[in-house]
């Protein structure tokens, strides 16, 4: 699926047939709020970004792949919201480009050989925040396909000022290659003061123990 409207049949079909969509869908209903200020990292076509639009105050939404980023566009625009911002950048720890790696529907900072490489422009999160002003963030969504821990450590004033929540997909695979781990976020995260869960998109639990988690789950 590419366009979408959201609570289409259409969507709804496609969210049951795709149960790892599906369950990021609802943890991230279960968790925003009216007056939110968001930053989504890695939106891809926008099925989260939409779902968050449509219940917060405002969305920051990060995509560098143009092919997703137009359709990312559209489909914003096709559902009728105001309150995402968009930009055609990936984020990290610094500003300046980087080469991204396309693969099908996977994009990363990671090698692959047979992938389409692009080169990028990118920015921090303090970066970003300070740039455009921004008063505070409260949530911070991301699937950043192996950029984990270079994102938050972009983002360490933005951490330290707000009271916040991450939702980050781990990619364990990503951050082995680039020498780090789950555990290395986790241990960044509780040094800045927050609780650090796994989540498991099964039945949408919080569990304390950190091994492999699909998803993380931190609020300071």
């Amino acid at each position: 699926m590419k366009y979408f409207l959201c609570d289409s049949p259409a969507l709804k079909r496609y969210l049951i047939e795709n149960p790892h969509e599906q369950g990021e869908v609802k943890f991230l209903q279960s968790i925003t709020e009216k007056n939110m200020n968001v930053v989504d990292v890695g939106s891809y076509i926008g099925i989260t970004t939409v779902t968050m639009a449509k219940k917060v105050s405002k969305v920051y939404a990060f995509e560098p792949v143009p092919e997703y980023f137009g359709i990312l566009k559209k489909n914003i625009a096709s559902n009728g919201l105001k309150n995402v911002n968009v930009h055609r950048l990936a984020v990290s720890n610094r500003e300046g480009t980087t080469e991204f790696y396309k693969e099908g529907a996977s994009s990363s900072i990671i090698f692959r050989e047979d992938a389409n490489k692009i080169l990028v422009s990118v920015t921090a999160i303090d970066t970003f925040i300070a740039q455009e002003k921004i008063d505070r963030v409260d949530l911070i969504n991301m699937d950043c396909e192996g950029s984990e821990l270079l994102v938050l450590k972009g983002a360490e004033k933005t951490l330290r000022e707000n009271k916040i929540k991450i939702f980050c997909e781990i990619h364990h695979d990503y951050l082995e290659e680039l020498g780090q781990s789950v555990q290395d976020v986790e241990e960044y995260l509780k040094k800045l003061g927050f609780k650090v869960y796994g989540v498991s998109l099964d039945d949408l639990k919080l569990k304390e123990e950190i091994d492999k988690p699909e998803y993380i789950y931190a609020v300071n």
